[in-house]
């Protein structure tokens, strides 16, 4: 009696056991991975709604238009495409390039208060060959040389020593440059402009107060170059090709203007 109660309570068991182990079969565990990854799926979709808000949101904010700099100085800035540059900007780079490179006063340009008010005198920087005579330039024009294309610069280097009276090395010749009209940049390609310039160059000699004007009508190319990031501490010659290309443009070609209908 007591082996056939013992029988029976074991076979409860194996019954009871074989019950635990049918309720997580195959399929159930299938569908609990699916239910599972669903929930995942409607989390991550709701995750990318919310973001999709946000920067739907930061869209619709203007861009900033100020930028404060190290000084605390604010200026104001405007969205622009890498090649991209202002009318202003290019006519304000193309006045201040050429006045530098075709004004020439026999001084040093001044890099401080003294020598503004006693101006150095100005040697010359030599082209070509040394001792020839009239292979020199200012040094303001070779300063300002550094804003043009390297493959220009040489050629149009070598032009104004022929263009320099050699008075203006003994302080007895100035020559000044006067723009009558710069136009506003022509757009002729991505990143290039054309610049039409009517200047004269008036030369001043010693006893000759009145001047000689000898026209300057100019029609110069600029493009659009990665503006250097000028290091800190930096001086000399590293400061002026800095300084000269900061607004991330060149001149590639210089050409005289065609004379239109009297």
């Amino acid at each position: 009696m007591n082996d056939l109660n013992s029988e029976s309570t074991q076979n409860k068991r194996l019954k009871f056991l074989n019950r635990a182990s049918k309720r997580f079969s195959t399929g159930d565990t299938l569908a609990l991975f699916t239910v599972g990854t669903f929930g995942l799926h409607l989390i991550t979709f709701f995750l990318l709604v919310l973001i999709y808000g946000s920067y739907s949101q930061l869209n619709k904010k203007p861009p900033p238009s100020l930028v404060q700099l190290e000084t605390g100085k604010s200026i104001k800035v405007a969205p622009l495409g890498n090649s991209d540059r202002t009318p202003q900007v290019v006519s304000h780079f193309v006045s201040n390039t050429m006045t530098l490179m075709m004004n020439w006063s026999g001084n040093l340009p001044p890099t401080n208060v003294e020598e503004s008010a006693k101006p150095k005198p100005d040697e010359g920087i030599s082209i070509g060959e040394p001792g020839l005579r009239g292979n020199k330039v200012t040094s303001g024009a070779w300063q300002a040389s550094y804003a043009l294309s390297e493959d220009f610069r040489k050629e149009f280097l070598k032009m104004l020593t022929d263009m320099t009276p050699p008075g203006v090395f003994k302080g007895k010749t100035q020559v000044v440059l006067v723009p009558l009209s710069i136009q506003s940049p022509i757009k002729i390609e991505e990143g290039k402009w054309k610049v039409n310039m009517i200047a004269n160059l008036t030369i001043f000699d010693q006893g000759n107060n009145l001047g000689e004007v000898i026209p300057f009508n100019k029609e110069i190319f600029v493009r659009a170059v990665e503006a250097p990031e000028s290091p800190a501490n930096v001086s000399g010659l590293a400061a002026v090709i800095y300084q000269v290309r900061a607004s991330g443009l060149e001149i590639y070609a210089i050409r005289d203007l065609p004379q239109e209908n009297l």
